[in-house]
C-alpha cells in the first residue's frame, strides 16, 4: 500500500492499516488476494506433418499472460503414432494423432492434428563414379540411399548406351569398346547418381598355328589355322605372308 493505493502482489490475505500521526488512531481493511484465473489456451500450430522419428516443439500460450497458474498437461490420442512430453511431439509411426494441451486451471484446451509420414529419401550415391572394363567383364555397383532408414529403398538402373554397357540390378556388363553412363534413380524423390563406364579393347597376347611344319607337292594346297589368344581379344584380324612366293603363296 502506498498513499492508500493497494496493489495485490500474491495470493493470500493481508491487513491494510491507516494510522493518524496525531493521536495514533487506526483503521484497517482486510484484503484477500485471489489467483488470476486462466481464460484460455492456444497452440502455435493447429496442424503439423512429420516424418517418422522427427520431433516438433509445440508452444502453448495460456491466457491471460499473467494468469496465476500457467501449468498445462499434454496428451496424444494415439501414442503408437505420436507421443508428446512437455510440448515436444515425437513421430513414432505412420498415421494421424491429435495432440491436446489442457490448462490445469479451468481445463481449457487447444489441439494440433499431427500427420506422420514415412521417412523420405534425401539422396543417393554410388560406390564408384568411374569404371574401366574390358568387353565381357562385369562389375557390381552399390547404391546407397540416404537416410539409410528411408521407407522406399527402390531404385531404377539405366545405361545411356546398351551397345557398350548394360546394367541390371547394379551389375554392369561391358559389351563393346566405348563409353557409357550408368544412372541409378530413386523411386522416391527422383534422386540420381552416375558412373561413367569405359570399355577398353582386350589386347592380343599371342598367336599360334595348328601346324609348325608342312610338306606339300607342287600345286597341292593346305589350310593353316591361326588361333589368337586370348579368345576374347577385341581385334582378331591377321595378315598372312610368305617369305618366298616363288615357292609358296598364302592367302
Amino acid at each position: 500500500v502506498e498513499n492508500g493505493v493497494v496493489t495485490a502482489v500474491a495470493v493470500g490475505t493481508a491487513t491494510i492499516t491507516v494510522t493518524t500521526i496525531e493521536g495514533g488512531f487506526t483503521a484497517t481493511c482486510e484484503v484477500t488476494v485471489n489467483p488470476r484465473p486462466v481464460t484460455g489456451v492456444t497452440l502455435d500450430k493447429s496442424e503439423a506433418e512429420l516424418e517418422v522419428k522427427q520431433t516438433l516443439a509445440l508452444v502453448a500460450t495460456v491466457a491471460p499472460a499473467n494468469a496465476t497458474n500457467q501449468d498445462v498437461t499434454w496428451t496424444s490420442t494415439d501414442e503408437t503414432v505420436a507421443t508428446v512430453a512437455n510440448g515436444v511431439v515425437t513421430a513414432v509411426a505412420v498415421g494421424t494423432a491429435t495432440i491436446t494441451v489442457t490448462t490445469v486451471d479451468g481445463g481449457f484446451t487447444a489441439t494440433c492434428a499431427v500427420t506422420v509420414k514415412p521417412i523420405s529419401v534425401k539422396g543417393i550415391a554410388l560406390d564408384k563414379t568411374t569404371l574401366t572394363l574390358k568387353a565381357g567383364q562385369t562389375e557390381t555397383l552399390v547404391a546407397t540411399i540416404t537416410p539409410s532408414d528411408a521407407a522406399n529403398q527402390e531404385v531404377i538402373w539405366e545405361s545411356d548406351d546398351n551397345e557398350i554397357a548394360v546394367v541390371k540390378n547394379g551389375v554392369v556388363t561391358a559389351m563393346s569398346v566405348g563409353e557409357a553412363t550408368i544412372t541409378v534413380t530413386t523411386v522416391d524423390g527422383d534422386f540420381t547418381a552416375t558412373c561413367v563406364v569405359t570399355v577398353e579393347p582386350t589386347p592380343v597376347t599371342s598367336i599360334v598355328l595348328d601346324q609348325t611344319e608342312l610338306t606339300l607337292l607342287v600345286d597341292e594346297t593346305a589350310t593353316l589355322v591361326a588361333t589368337i589368344l586370348p579368345e576374347d581379344a577385341t581385334d582378331k584380324s591377321v595378315i598372312w605372308a610368305s617369305d618366298n612366293e616363288d615357292v609358296t603363296t598364302v592367302v
